[in-house]
């Protein structure tokens, strides 16, 4: 059996982890000020922007990295994978929670942080799901501002879900969900890792709860 699936069987499909909260003030400040933000997904045009924190060549123009490879590979006769997105945007020095992170899952693939504005949203759908029965990757989230409440809301299957802003998350998104801002500037900050066996015992020496 897969260790994720191991994992999210036998820990839940989300799961807080026990990194220190961050210092959302400082992040909410950089990222409301930054203009490094582009369209998200630009085959699918919609109210969400994108920053890097990797990327091929450590720069903001989110090409390939915050559109969606399997297209944009199909198009462009390339063969891009999570691996070739390593190289950190400067952003990674201006907020140190990043590193600690980065350091933590070094099998970490494309990073970047996801902004909604109003009427932003993902409709229902399964990331690497409809890829591969054995994901390859699975996410980590860290809410950073404007998250949930009656801010945006995040559905896990039938349920809303509620994270804690400045806090680490294990999300299962192989599980149907989708997402829907109500206000300007909902951000997240988003990692794709590996499912090595380094990134799954990284998960179980850090949750929050044992």
């Amino acid at each position: 059996m897969n260790n994720l699936t191991d994992l999210i069987v036998n820990f839940g499909n989300i799961i807080e982890l026990s990194f220190p909260s961050w210092n959302v003030s400082h992040a909410q400040n950089l990222l409301t000020n930054s203009e490094h933000w582009v369209q998200y997904n630009p085959r699918k045009p919609n109210n969400r922007k994108g920053l890097s924190v990797t990327s091929l060549d450590g720069g903001y123009s989110g090409v390939p990295d915050l559109d969606s490879l399997r297209e944009f590979n199909r198009v462009n006769k390339t063969r891009y994978s999570e691996l070739d997105f390593k190289t950190q945007t400067s952003i990674v020095q201006d907020i140190p929670e990043i590193k600690v992170l980065l350091n933590a899952f070094p099998d970490h693939g494309r990073c970047h942080f996801l902004r909604l504005d109003s009427g932003g949203f993902f409709p229902p759908h399964r990331d690497n799901g409809a890829v591969t029965a054995l994901p390859e990757t699975f996410r980590i989230i860290v809410p950073i501002c404007n998250f949930g409440g009656n801010n945006s809301v995040w559905i896990q299957e039938d349920k809303i879900i509620n994270l804690d802003i400045g806090r680490t998350y294990f999300i299962n998104t192989t599980r149907i969900h989708s997402l829907f801002s109500f206000v300007d500037m909902s951000c997240c900050f988003v990692m794709n890792v590996l499912a090595t066996d380094l990134s799954i015992r990284t998960i179980l020496y850090n949750l929050n709860i044992k």
